[in-house]
């Protein structure tokens, strides 16, 4: 259900990515409320364009006005309603910094994907997974508040099952911090200075059976995967920065400074060639093939039906065969 309701809001966002004539589109006010809001929006990723001297895209500091975006947190329904908070650290650490409304409220379509791009140089075809689904499950609505990322409409679609450091929705609390999880994910780290891929597909795995025997109604499908995972390959896509890992090196202190504050690591720096969808897919399969299964793409018809695509045992708690 959820796909066939995306197909329009995907045709009409793709469109609008790479079609010269988008800026013919008419303003909000003047487009039916069915077209997503975001239409009259000419922001896209800049391109890096290499030189002689700098041929390899890597990272830079971010430049900002640090008066401007100050740092200001608050929590999930803070002062009586006033604030609300997404259970993404990504999104409220853009609401945190005044990027987009503080508030986290009545916030745009348009200022939501400018300001990933800003910050974090997200690219627009990951942003276009995000908020295409997020428009099409919140119907006529031009504006949406952080906390309807984690609402009952968007399960299984943009809110995902097993996530890193939060609950499940039946569980209890799905938007703030869960602290014992958090440092569950960082205690996985191998070298107790680094995560790598490998120790994050390990920490998801224990997550994943974590959610199943608590659930009622468990349904892990290719797409639920895909969505588990992706919040694992953004970190790495988004605060890696240069070590040990190349310029995918996710440090444990980012991670808990990302988390915990949810704030931009002191050490930050934003990348130079935007994080898209490919790469993503990439460190997604790496994950998966340590884990022991593979994703379906295109994602098959019956996703939904409450299968569960990754294996109970992961193929890395196989004892090796002995051969003579």
């Amino acid at each position: 259900m959820v796909v066939s309701l995306l197909k329009p809001y995907c045709l009409i966002a793709f469109s609008l990515l790479v079609s010269p004539t988008a800026q013919a589109w008419p303003s909000i006010s003047q487009q039916p409320l069915t077209s997503p809001p975001w239409a009259n929006d000419h922001g896209h990723n800049e391109l890096f364009i290499p030189t002689p001297k700098h041929i390899i895209p890597g990272k830079k500091p971010l430049q900002y006005d640090k008066k401007r975006h100050y740092y200001e947190p608050h929590h999930n329904d803070a002062d009586h309603g006033t604030y609300k908070r997404a259970p993404c650290p990504a999104l409220n650490t853009l609401a945190n910094r005044g990027f987009i409304p503080r508030s986290g409220k009545h916030i745009t379509y348009e200022n939501l994907a400018q300001a990933a791009r800003d910050v974090y140089n997200f690219g627009d075809d990951n942003i276009m997974l995000v908020l295409v689904p997020a428009f099409a499950l919140h119907p006529n609505q031009t504006h949406i508040d952080l906390d309807q990322f984690a609402d009952d409409k968007v399960q299984h679609a943009i809110n995902c099952p097993a996530a890193p450091t939060r609950l499940d929705r039946e569980s209890g609390n799905n938007i703030d911090l869960n602290t014992t999880l958090l440092d569950s994910m960082l205690s996985f780290s191998e070298d107790g200075e680094t995560l790598t891929l490998e120790d994050m597909a390990e920490y998801h795995h224990l997550r994943h059976n974590q959610s199943r025997a608590r659930s009622k109604s468990w349904q892990f499908g290719n797409s639920d995967a895909t969505c588990a995972l992706a919040q694992y390959t953004n970190l790495i896509g988004v605060l890696g920065r240069n070590g040990r890992h190349g310029l995918q090196t996710l440090y444990i202190e980012d991670v808990k400074e990302f988390y915990t504050s949810e704030d931009l690591p002191d050490a930050y720096e934003r990348r130079e060639l935007p994080y898209y969808a490919i790469e993503a897919t990439q460190l997604i399969d790496r994950m998966t093939h340590h884990i022991g299964y593979q994703i379906m793409r295109p994602f098959p018809s019956g996703d939904h039906d409450g299968r569960d695509v990754e294996p109970v045992k992961a193929l890395y708690e196989e004892e090796p065969n002995c051969v003579d």
